[in-house]
């Protein structure tokens, strides 16, 4: 293994002949879980992150770049994903483009249950004990049968916070996500990964006025995760059902709703 982590150093140079990363000399090295984390700064700012991969007879890099107008982030082993982080009015927005189009948005909002986007699907979140709220679009048949399934692990559990408004800080803050011992952990390895994925707190649709058509939907008034707060469930833009869980508890009730509704969709 430490054979192939010191080798993987020939990645960087792979990658700049290929015309993934600018100039391959300058990078710092930080060894963690699985991988290596590859650094370059630019006039004091972070310009360049390469996240090498490795176990046994496996190797892939996971690129990001600080773009002009936007953080752009690829998978060397998926040739079709790109990822994008931007800004929209002041909050970030999260786009999975597939063979150039765009299949999966995230746009973070300012909830607030009385005035919500409309005919949308709005998703919120607590994440490191930060709450965001999102207007997700999704066009899934842009995949059609393929399952880039690495990008898509990378796309919704990259932890960025989202009270930060500026792209210089938001690489910055992706470059101390890769800083932990575990952060591909966190990304792709099976339970370890979901146990450190955001704890959810709503999922709603709704029409062309605004109002809630149809989801799940937990009012998180009391903060303590061990205390039990009301959740509703929405059909047809009417509350169907409501009961009270404590956060962990609703995260299956949420799960079992999701996975019972997404046909529908």
């Amino acid at each position: 293994m430490k054979k192939l982590l010191s080798s993987f150093a020939l990645t960087i140079c792979g990658l700049y002949a290929f015309g993934q990363v600018g100039d391959p000399s300058g990078f710092t090295e930080k060894e963690i879980e699985s991988g290596t984390v590859y650094k370059k700064y630019k006039d004091s700012k972070l310009d360049s992150i390469v996240v090498g991969m490795v176990a046994v007879n496996y190797g892939n890099a996971l690129i990001f770049s600080r773009e002009k107008d936007e953080i752009r982030v690829t998978n060397a082993a998926d040739k079709n994903s790109v990822i994008t982080i931007g800004l929209k009015n002041g909050k970030q927005i999260r786009t999975f483009f597939y063979k150039n189009k765009p299949a999966i948005t995230v746009e973070n909002i300012d909830f607030d249950l009385d005035h919500l986007p409309k005919k949308a699907q709005i998703s919120s979140a607590i994440w490191n004990g930060i709450i965001s709220s999102s207007n997700v679009t999704t066009n899934y048949q842009i995949f059609g049968d393929d399952n880039p399934d690495k990008t898509f692990k990378l796309y919704y559990r990259l932890d960025v916070r989202s009270d930060l408004d500026n792209l210089d800080s938001i690489f910055e803050n992706i470059g101390d996500f890769f800083d932990q011992e575990d952060a591909l952990l966190k990304l792709f390895y099976g339970n370890y990964a979901e146990k450190s994925e955001p704890k959810a707190l709503n999922y709603l649709e709704t029409d062309i006025s605004g109002k809630i058509q149809n989801g799940i939907y937990l009012d998180f008034k009391n903060k303590d995760i061990s205390a039990k707060n009301t959740y509703s469930i929405y059909k047809d833009g009417k509350i169907t059902k409501s009961d009270k869980a404590n956060l962990e508890d609703f995260q299956s009730i949420f799960i079992k709703y999701r996975e019972e509704t997404m046909d529908n969709q």
